[in-house]
């Protein structure tokens, strides 16, 4: 019966490791948009056979199709609106206005698992784990004695912050509220504002962004050493003016997404834990 099956639909690993997560905990798990086997056919029998769909993160990339890099095939965004019915939930990862929207009007529950708290927390570990890993393989010091600026201290900024100053580096913490700089101060750490960026020059090893607006642009850059490698973890619109950066011939690396690319089996596992409740919460499958 399709009530109490949930399907997997499409993703990068992550998607597969949620779903071993999922049967772990003797949920009946099925699976579209993978060439693997033991798949359903078609988008039509597989969301006509569950009730809970878990679209990937992010659940598009051309505002088209559903994400599916391991699927030689597509999956159009708009089969999954015709086949969404009220007694379903889907949950997917930075959902569109106009997919949430049309779901609405559906009358069908929807959930976008980015949004929530707990996840950005879980994932700020595997985050701050993969943001190591790049100063590692891209330059040629240890991080023990690096001058390290953070841009932001949210979730992920203190995780960051923490992990760097663990390993002995030379940590400085860009934020603009008082509480944060007072937390930033109780964790031994060293705090300037936001606005210093385009008011005397800033010396760094590397230079890791973690906020999602522009913070970045020609005047701050013109006040870095043109060595300072530049690290974008931030998603869209950035915070980092690219252009600028490329004109002035920094080393600029992108490097989103970190807790699917260092650790899927985590990351999988940390989206699990955090739609668990929900899924409970509603009632479904008592």
């Amino acid at each position: 019966m399709k009530d109490d099956k949930i399907l997997i639909l499409g993703g990068d690993n992550r998607s597969l490791f949620l779903g071993e997560f999922l049967e772990s905990k003797n949920f009946k798990v099925c699976y579209y948009a993978f060439n693997q086997a033991d798949c359903f056919d078609s988008i039509t029998s597989a969301m006509n056979d569950a009730r809970i769909i878990i679209l990937p993160l992010p659940f598009t990339r051309d505002r088209l199709t559903i994400n599916t890099p391991l699927f030689d095939d597509t999956v159009l965004i708009c089969d999954v609106i015709a086949l969404a019915t009220p007694d379903k939930m889907i949950f997917g990862g930075q959902l569109s206005k106009s997919f949430t929207e049309e779901l609405s009007q559906k009358g069908v529950a929807y959930c976008d698992y980015l949004e929530l708290n707990e996840l950005a927390v879980y994932n700020s570990i595997p985050t701050a784990e993969g943001v190591l890993q790049v100063l590692i393989e891209n330059l040629p010091i240890t991080i023990h004695g690096m001058k390290c600026g953070v841009l932001g201290y949210g979730r992920t900024g203190k995780t960051l912050a923490r992990a760097l100053k663990a390993l002995g580096a030379d940590v400085t913490v860009f934020a603009r509220k008082p509480v944060d700089f007072a937390l930033i101060q109780g964790e031994a750490l060293k705090y300037r504002e936001f606005h210093s960026l385009t008011c005397e020059p800033q010396s760094f090893d590397a230079l890791i962004n973690t906020v999602p607006t522009k913070v970045l642009g020609e005047k701050e850059l013109s006040m870095l050493n043109p060595d300072c490698v530049l690290i974008e973890i931030a998603s869209a619109p950035f915070g980092i003016d690219f252009q600028s950066a490329k004109e002035k011939a920094f080393t600029v690396i992108k490097a989103g997404s970190l807790p699917g690319k260092v650790a899927p089996k985590s990351a999988g596992e940390i989206i699990g834990h955090c739609i668990l409740p929900i899924i409970k919460s509603r009632g479904f499958f008592n």
